[in-house]
């Protein structure tokens, strides 16, 4: 997690060297998503020690997501709902942190950036097949 001033973001470093990718969201949106999650999950959560993100408690016993939620994004003209495995990353075998909207968000996920309409799409799709 980064933060930038009153914005905080998932700060990633590709293994293949291509370069530093940083997603931002404002501090206060990021709080209200992070105290909502925690409100209804089950899982025992807490904060890294050394970032400013949320982390669950897991049992990787075959599904790691197992008790995890998923969670309905709403905009002006559709809702986008997401399962587990593209809101949370597994931090680790039992952790896993509330990463939304960061490149996990865009596994088995169609992406259509339309420049001239101004428009951003987002269509599920099996990416193994």
């Amino acid at each position: 997690m980064c933060t930038d001033g009153n914005m905080v973001g998932i700060c990633w470093i590709y293994h293949d060297r291509l370069g530093y990718h940083a997603d931002y969201l404002a501090k206060d949106v990021y709080d209200q998503v992070a105290n909502a999650v925690a409100n209804v999950t089950n899982n025992k959560h807490f904060y890294h020690p050394n970032q400013d993100y949320l982390c669950y408690n897991v049992e990787n016993n075959g599904d790691p997501y197992k008790g995890l939620l998923e969670i309905t994004f709403h905009s002006t003209n559709a809702d986008l709902k997401l399962p587990p495995s593209n809101i949370f990353w597994m931090y680790r075998s039992t952790t896993a942190s509330l990463a939304f909207f960061r490149n996990v968000f865009k596994q088995n996920m169609h992406v259509k950036y339309d420049l001239g309409k101004g428009l951003l799409s987002f269509a599920p799709i099996e990416c193994t097949q």
